[in-house]
């Protein structure tokens, strides 16, 4: 301990003395203690990962009332509360709780490290989801007399996440963060390989490791946002058997004896602080206590004291319990020692980013609904009818928050979780949703105009000869071959004839996989993933139909012993040809569309929730499936005579590039069940599942010079995208709906128009992957603004905003900005 005792006696307390010196006051941490353990203590809570919610809640409440218990007893300890969902769970089915709990919340000691109604995913939900998750949360807390407002949202075991973390986190009022699982890390039970084939070259992991060798660090997203970061590089139950002998404590595989001796607690301690220190630039050292439904540790204040009076005095260490925003406000105050990183924590696990694609479409269309009944809403020139939608929309705004979860969306929960709890929430709410807008149509609001569809004005060119089809547009020239199962054997610019895409693309491959829902089968030591069938080796007929002024192709083709239903859209007006394949994938199998874009590149960029990113084409695994809301680029580069290729996604998927150019794109997957060896489970995954429901997959190619084009391009091809496929009805709705907020400029788009759920007036959320920075002005057609506040996500007022002629107009502050428009 001598020399971490030295090295740390030098760190420069420069920033901020008089704050540190009052934080560890307050901490009761002695003046002169030249190194700190902080033990912060939780119980990390799925609600439905495994077993329900229902039956999660047996093990919670056992928790929340030893943690009471505890707290009551030490009138120092702290205990911290990941998110909303239990807490509000254990305040409506034990009222008699209500007072201590909202006393031990307002005093900081139930201490709240996020207002999230779940610990969410950050890369497959929508990122008004993501922002409405810390808003809903939140606003339970007020609702219910909690005046804690936290700075901290910690994203326990999220399985990697959005490398925009820090805008969203910073549009919604967030400054600090903390996450367990990147990329690169080696996590007990995940692999059949030893701890010394960690972290993976190349991997976050070892950046941080190895390279910047700290744990902590400033988080700076693609707009410039900045946050502060701790990774618990040993887990987020690293302390669980501070005061016990055995293997783990957590609910799964309790397997631990206390052991709470003067000697077994200090070598704990002190192997816990030799670890951390290593990867330390300032004194402190962060040890979580917190697995899966672990309950409190008994008197953990008397073993703490104990350490201090008893080692303290040789050993320089002083451990306290505190809670995890208190660390990071510690750690702020020596902020310039850390490294300040644009970090990507992905892939980690990347089966799950397409494992059940039913599910996530339910979760994905439960938002969309959501979001148009707002806007519909908002169209009403009575205020009070707005309120009225906020009303009937908050049971289906928890479930859609609720479905962040990172073992719902992601899929990764058992069939009797999904079956019994998951599918009939989503269910409901979705009918509440549907109902909302149905609502809106029959009381005038939403009397929808006639639609225009792509591929008017305009026609597009074609023929068919020979079982061959030729498209023309203005954008591009096709050729499609049923011999080849309806794949595009050629594409090329009709203006001057340059290749834009090799043969054959569009088409569709089948893998067989020994995968799961967390994990493809190429991911892990023993695993396998391998191409068994494509459709380019079963003739198709196509057959091709004009209609709303463009052409629609369809085909079947069996494959994977199953029957795949194949679209495609072309239509004048627009650089985008539309897919869509509806079908399941058979058992243990994967499907991808593949496109020969005859592209080398070894950079792409995508984007994810919260910003525009550029990404290496692999890292770690190959390939490399990278998650990504709705767009990849491919650029050209050195490729003579080439464009580059932009793929579009209706919602949120995976894709990869192969070293020889083939753009793929998973489809539809069916992976049941990690097995390393053809054999042998898991222990880090051990939940199996089937997609048993056909589904339908959408998506479109278009032929970009540069990354800033396809990014450009991205809000009109999403609009070709869904009025491709969607209802004339469906489509009028969103045609009326757009008109509840304008915005000057085509790079920005308006997220959600809603009522304010704290404070008056309307709630106008932007979001801009190219514009961060830029002016923008944002009004309501007919309606004139009188005033004007940029605000959080949470719905906190910053700064009023310059209101002139019924228009606001403002800087935007990063990728998402929220503003109220008071009318």
């Amino acid at each position: 301990m001598a020399d971490m005792r030295d090295r740390l006696l030098s760190v420069d307390q420069a920033t901020g003395p008089d704050i540190e010196r009052t934080l560890r006051r307050r901490l009761s941490i002695p003046d002169d203690a030249p190194q700190v353990i902080v033990f912060a203590e939780s119980s990390h809570w799925d609600p439905n990962w495994l077993r329900t919610s229902e039956e999660y809640f047996l093990l919670v409440r056992r928790n929340l009332d030893l943690a009471l218990a505890e707290l009551a007893r030490e009138p120092r300890r702290v205990y911290s509360i990941e998110c909303m969902f239990f807490l509000r769970m254990y305040w409506e089915r034990c009222p008699e709780q209500r007072d201590t709990v909202r006393a031990m919340v307002n005093d900081g000691r139930l201490r709240l490290t996020s207002s999230g109604v779940t610990t969410a995913d950050t890369l497959l939900p929508h990122p008004e989801a993501l922002l409405r998750d810390f808003m809903v949360g939140q606003e339970w807390l007020r609702a219910n007399g909690m005046t804690a407002e936290p700075r901290l949202a910690y994203f326990t075991d999220s399985f990697g996440c959005s490398p925009a973390l820090p805008s969203l986190l910073h549009a919604a009022g967030f400054d600090q963060t903390a996450l367990t699982r990147v990329d690169g890390m080696h996590f007990a039970g995940s692999d059949y390989e030893t701890a010394r084939s960690f972290p993976r070259p190349g991997s976050t992991a070892a950046r941080l490791l190895e390279d910047e060798r700290t744990l902590d660090f400033v988080w700076k997203g693609p707009d410039g946002a900045e946050v502060l970061c701790h990774w618990n590089a040993f887990t987020y139950g690293q302390g669980d058997m501070l005061a016990h002998r055995g293997i783990s404590r957590m609910y799964l595989v309790p397997i631990a004896v206390p052991a709470r001796s003067d000697r077994q607690v200090a070598r704990q301690i002190e192997t816990y602080a030799s670890h951390l220190a290593t990867y330390s630039l300032t004194p402190y050292l962060f040890c979580p206590i917190g697995f899966d439904f672990v309950p409190p540790i008994e008197r953990l204040l008397d073993l703490l004291d104990r350490y201090n009076a008893r080692h303290y005095p040789h050993s320089g260490l002083w451990a306290v319990n505190a809670g995890l925003d208190d660390y990071m406000a510690l750690v702020e105050c020596h902020r310039g020692r850390l490294p300040v990183l644009a970090v990507d924590p992905n892939p980690y696990w990347t089966g799950f980013y397409t494992s059940r694609p039913s599910l996530k479409r339910r979760c994905h269309d439960l938002v969309d609904d959501l979001l148009l009944a707002e806007r519909l809403a908002t169209l009403d020139p009575d205020p009070a009818a707005w309120h009225d939608v906020t009303r009937e929309l908050e049971a289906a705004w928890w479930t859609a928050v609720s479905a962040n979860h990172h073992d719902l969306i992601t899929g990764t929960s058992p069939d009797r979780v999904v079956d019994a709890e998951q599918v009939p929430w989503l269910e409901q709410a979705l009918a509440a949703g549907r109902t909302a807008v149905a609502r809106r149509q029959a009381d005038g609001t939403g009397a929808a105009p006639a639609v225009r569809r792509p591929g008017q004005p305009g026609r597009v060119e074609w023929g068919q000869d020979g079982g061959r089809l030729r498209v023309q547009t203005p954008y591009y020239a096709v050729e499609l071959s049923e011999c080849a199962g309806g794949t595009i054997v050629r594409a090329w610019d009709p203006t001057s004839g340059e290749l834009l895409l090799d043969e054959t693309s569009n088409d569709l491959i089948v893998y067989r996989e020994s995968g799961g829902l967390w994990r493809m089968g190429h991911e892990f030591r023993g695993g396998s993933f391998r191409q068994i069938e494509c459709a380019s080796r079963h003739p198709a007929r196509i057959l091709a139909e004009e209609r709303d002024g463009g052409l629609e192709v369809q085909c079947t083709v069996t494959l994977g012993g199953g029957s795949l239903q194949r679209r495609m859209w072309f239509a004048a007006d627009s650089p985008l040809i539309g897919f869509r394949i509806e079908g399941k994938a058979a058992g243990r199998t994967t499907i991808t569309a593949r496109f020969e874009t005859g592209l080398s590149a070894e950079r792409l960029t995508m984007d994810a929730a919260g910003g525009l990113v550029e990404r290496p084409r692999a890292r770690i695994y190959e390939p490399t499936f990278w998650p990504l809301q709705h767009l990849l680029h491919v650029p050209a580069g050195e490729a003579a005579g080439r464009r580059g290729v932009a793929l579009i996604l209706a919602r949120p998927g995976a894709a990869a590039l192969r070293p020889n150019g083939r753009l793929e794109v998973v489809a539809l997957r069916n992976a049941t069940h990690e097995r390393a060896f053809g054999l042998v489970p898991l222990p880090a995954t051990p939940a199996a599942g089937h997609e048993r429901e056909r589904c339908s997959f959408d998506y479109g190619l278009a032929f970009c010079d540069d990354d800033q084009e396809a990014a450009a391009l991205l809000p009109q091809a999403l609009a070709a995208l869904a009025a491709a496929w969607e209802s004339a009805e469906r489509l009028a709705l969103r045609c009326l709906a757009a008109e509840a907020a304008h915005v000057d400029r085509p790079e920005v788009t308006v997220l959600a128009c809603k009522p304010a759920s704290r404070g008056d007036g309307l709630i106008v959320r932007l979001y801009t992957l190219l514009a961060a920075g830029a002016p923008v002005v944002v009004w309501l057609p007919g309606r004139p603004a009188v005033s004007a506040w940029l605000c959080d996500a949470r719905e906190r007022d910053l700064s009023e905003i310059e209101v002139r002629d019924g228009r606001a107009s403002l800087i935007m502050p990063g990728s998402i900005a929220s503003v109220r428009l008071m009318l």
